[in-house]
Parts: C-alpha cells; sequence; structure tokens
C-alpha cells in the first residue's frame, strides 16, 4: 500500500472542520486537525451566517453552489438534519445605485438557475411586517436563500469528517487545546524552500507532508514566520440582537439594505441586524489575543457609536427601532482582503511557480466564511492532493495584490475601508 499523505490543518473554524470533512472522504489521507483553543469556539461561532446563492463573482458562486452540496451530503451522513432556515433573502433597493444591483442579482439568478421573484411593496410587508420600506422601493425575492447556526454548521463537518473516515479508510485525528507556535520548514537552497511540520506551544515537533492554514486572523502571523505574507487583516464585523418583536415572524426573510448599508434576519421571534462602518475599524495581526473571550478592538465596544451612525438609514425601514430595546451586541473579526474575495492555495510567483512547497493558505474570507466553506474545504483537499481543481484558483491566489505588508497600518486600513464598501449580506 502507497504511504498515506500526512495533512496537518491549523485552526478547528469552519474552514479547518470543512477542509477535515473533504479530506477523510479520500482514502490515501493521514489528517490531523489542531484547534488552539475549541472547536468553532472564536470567530465561527459569532458569526451572522447568512447563506444567499446569487453571486457576483463566479468563483464564489461556485464556493457556495459546493457548501450546499456538502450540506446535502451531511444530512445524508447524519443522524439529525442540519438546522438550515430556507427563509429566503429579501433585497430592497431605494437608490438607482441599489435598484441596479437589483437587476445584477436577478441577472445571475437566472445565469445560475436560481428562483427569484419581484414582488410588490404590499407581498414585502406580509413576508417581513416589521420591514416599512420607503415609497418608490424595489424588492426581490429569492426564495432558497436562508441561514444556519454557524457552530452547529461545523460540528457537522467535524461529524461528517469522522463517518467519512470511518468509511474510506482515512485516518482523522483531531486535538484540542493544542496551539501552534510556528510552522517548521526547510529554507531554500538547491530546492525550493517546504514545510515539514509544526512546532507545537509545548516543545512537540509534528512532521506533515502538507500544512493548510486555516487559522483564521491568525493565520497571518503563522504564515509571516515562513515567509509568506497574507494579504489580509483583522476587521470588525458586529450585529445587534432587539427584544421580541410581535412583527418578526420566525419564517420571515432574511433582508438586505444596501441603501441602509444594513442586513437583517429573524432570531427566534427576535431581530438580529447588522450595520457596516462608517469608519473603518480594525487592528494588527500582532495585537490578537490567542482567544476571544471578551475582545473587543479597542474603538467603541460597545458598538453605540455604531448604531447611533447607521441610526437615521436604518430607521427608514425599520421604524420600530425607535421603540424595541436592544438586548444583545455581539462584536466579532472578519479576515478582511482588499478585494473582499478569500485566499487560497499555494504561494507562487509570476510564472506560477510554488515558491514554499507543502504550505496552503484557507482563509480571509471576508464575512463570507460559512457560505463558502464546503467550496474551501474541498478546494484544500484538491490541492493537498494534487487532484483537478473544480473551480478557477486565480481570483483566490495568495499573490494577486503584489507584494503587501500585513502587518503596517496602511494596508490593514485598507482591508477596514473594503469591509465599509460591501454592500451585500
Amino acid at each position: 500500500m502507497p504511504k498515506k499523505r500526512h495533512i496537518l490543518i491549523i485552526g478547528g473554524g469552519i474552514l479547518g472542520c470543512s477542509a477535515a470533512f473533504a479530506l477523510s472522504q479520500r482514502t490515501h489521507c493521514k489528517v490531523t486537525l489542531l484547534e488552539a483553543n475549541t472547536l468553532a469556539a472564536a470567530t465561527t461561532s459569532s458569526a451572522a451566517a447568512l447563506l444567499t446563492r446569487a453571486r457576483h463573482k463566479p468563483v464564489i458562486a461556485d464556493l457556495v453552489r459546493e457548501t450546499f452540496t456538502a450540506m446535502a451530503q451531511l444530512n445524508t451522513l447524519l443522524d439529525q438534519p442540519l438546522p438550515y432556515k430556507k427563509v429566503g433573502s429579501l433585497h430592497i433597493a431605494c437608490s438607482r445605485e441599489s435598484s441596479n444591483q437589483l437587476d445584477m442579482m436577478a441577472m445571475l439568478a437566472a445565469e445560475q438557475q436560481l428562483p427569484v421573484h419581484n414582488l410588490s411593496m404590499a407581498e414585502v410587508r406580509q413576508k417581513s411586517p416589521w420591514l416599512s420600506p420607503p415609497d418608490g422601493a424595489r424588492a426581490l425575492f429569492m426564495p432558497e436563500d436562508g441561514f444556519i447556526d454557524p457552530y452547529q454548521l461545523a460540528m457537522a463537518y467535524r461529524q461528517g469528517a469522522a463517518a467519512c473516515a470511518r468509511q474510506s479508510g482515512a485516518e482523522l485525528r483531531i486535538l484540542q487545546n493544542t496551539r501552534v507556535e510556528k510552522i517548521t520548514f526547510e529554507p531554500a537552497s538547491a530546492h525550493p524552500a517546504c514545510v515539514t511540520g509544526v512546532k507545537l506551544a509545548d516543545g512537540q515537533l509534528i512532521d506533515a507532508d502538507i500544512v493548510i492554514d486555516a487559522a483564521g486572523p491568525w493565520s497571518t502571523l503563522l504564515a509571516n514566520a515562513v515567509g509568506v505574507d497574507l494579504a489580509m487583516a483583522p476587521v470588525r464585523s458586529h450585529y445587534w440582537i432587539t427584544g421580541k418583536l410581535s412583527s418578526v415572524p420566525p419564517d420571515s426573510p432574511m433582508v438586505i439594505l444596501p441603501d441602509a448599508r444594513a442586513y437583517a434576519r429573524p432570531e427566534v421571534g427576535h431581530l438580529l441586524f447588522g450595520l457596516r462602518d462608517y469608519q473603518p475599524v480594525y487592528m494588527s495581526p500582532e495585537q490578537l489575543p490567542n482567544e476571544l473571550s471578551g475582545f473587543c478592538f479597542g474603538h467603541d465596544p460597545e458598538g453605540w457609536q455604531a448604531l447611533e451612525d447607521g441610526y437615521e438609514d436604518l430607521a427608514g425601514f425599520f421604524p420600530e427601532i425607535d421603540r424595541v430595546p436592544v438586548e444583545h451586541y455581539i462584536s466579532g473579526i472578519s479576515s478582511y482582503t482588499p478585494d473582499g474575495s478569500p485566499l487560497a492555495g499555494f504561494l507562487t510567483d509570476d510564472k506560477g511557480k510554488i515558491k514554499l512547497e507543502g504550505f496552503i493558505a484557507l482563509t480571509g474570507c471576508s464575512g463570507g466564511g460559512i457560505g463558502m466553506s464546503g467550496g474551501l474545504g474541498r478546494l484544500a483537499a484538491e490541492l493537498a492532493l494534487d487532484e483537478p481543481l473544480f473551480t478557477d484558483l486565480k481570483p483566490l491566489a495568495l499573490n494577486r495584490f503584489g507584494s503587501v505588508d500585513p502587518l503596517s497600518d496602511d494596508f490593514q486600513r485598507r482591508c477596514a475601508l473594503a469591509r465599509m464598501a460591501k454592500r451585500s449580506g
């Protein structure tokens, strides 16, 4: 029997668990997943987890489509179906710019063979009684969209990985509370530099043929130590949850409001809503703590300034915000790139030659990691095992921004501005 390729995954968030699931379906794999704390307890668990299918970038559409395929596979593998809430997404446009965006969404949905409907304002109010769009607004409804509990999806990937490993004969080991201190490598001499494994915080060395850096915002420093500059920065991502609202039925759709720089979805009779920051809020990877309990960016820690900045625009669609209490504020980290697309693959030069053999990045999802998780996990498995890729890797290439310094304030601010410019959910 040929020797199984040992693939080591750093990070037990949604991407690490998804990569383990995809790899465990391959017979000739030995997979070790290392999580510094507990699985999916860092950035994954704080995600709003909106799953929208129609995407402007073909590669993102491919990744999202694969996530839904993976979810269907998990529903077959596991005893209980995934808690996916297929409530649909409702897109509201008031300005010419957002109306053009709706036209583009409708065209993309048609191209991707997704159902899409134009709704009257009466139909909008019937589906979402809390919503009061201004006169002249347009509405587009996509019934296949929905949301999911991100922690439960990550755990499903983990359970699916274990089930697949039993069936395929792959070896799977998942170690929690196991912090990686650094990636080990042999520097370039006559051959390209090559990773050899990792060194843990307790000094233990683990050898590996492939190391997948899926450590979220902590990916940057791990990669930087082996000469890889990941073009991303930790940027604030946050949302609020109101008190109980009778105007928010449990099956009301997600709502995308580009003119208010906002999105919303039902949350067990409450309304969860997110706002884009009006000023860049970010942090250097060097300042991140080892775990995120009680973490804040040091600016507007309770979100009141951000809520005040977006209040007037949001109130134009959600008049009850004047009366309903805000019960929870959740602030997390999104690893943003300048173009809002993830970083995936090997580090290569301009001619496509790999500069560090055995190192694969899987990070920088810019707030979309839950929706792209299944596709990125599959892509990591194909890269690690030299299989044909199911989508075009070029838009996700690590070197697509040229030479960057992810530890510089100017670059981190550039990533935060990309977050501010986002208008979709």
